[in-house]
């Protein structure tokens, strides 16, 4: 049985993966990270696997990584989150709009269905 050593950038504990073979795709060890954590099937991130030895990024999800090597992961917000400080403008200008009786705009209605995290 073959492992993957990983910890979380601003995590100092190692976790492990264990795969059978000599090698295993990024692909694979995000779909073990997200499992192993119950990170969810569709998170609002993507995850960014790093060689901690030479600190270069694996792009490709089929680039095949040894076993025994030592990664690091880090979280990338795919962009659809709103920040509480965002939220609270479009508020504040949807309020507006309720007590003046005129139509909202677009961008204003479709902000009230993005999920907060």
């Amino acid at each position: 049985m073959s492992c993957i050593h990983y910890k979380f950038r601003n995590n100092s504990k190692h976790d492990t993966i264990q795969f059978d073979g000599s090698y295993i795709t990024v692909g694979e060890i995000k779909q073990a990270i997200l499992g192993q954590k119950k990170m969810g099937k569709a998170p609002d991130f993507t995850l960014q696997i790093i060689n901690a030895q030479t600190q270069e990024p694996y792009n490709d999800d089929n680039q095949l990584i040894p076993r025994n090597a030592d990664v690091t992961v880090k979280r990338i917000p795919t962009g659809n989150r709103v920040s509480k400080s965002q939220l609270a403008a479009q508020s504040q200008s949807l309020d507006m709009y309720k007590m003046s009786n005129t139509p909202r705009p677009l961008a204003v209605t479709m902000v009230t269905h993005y999920m907060i995290i």
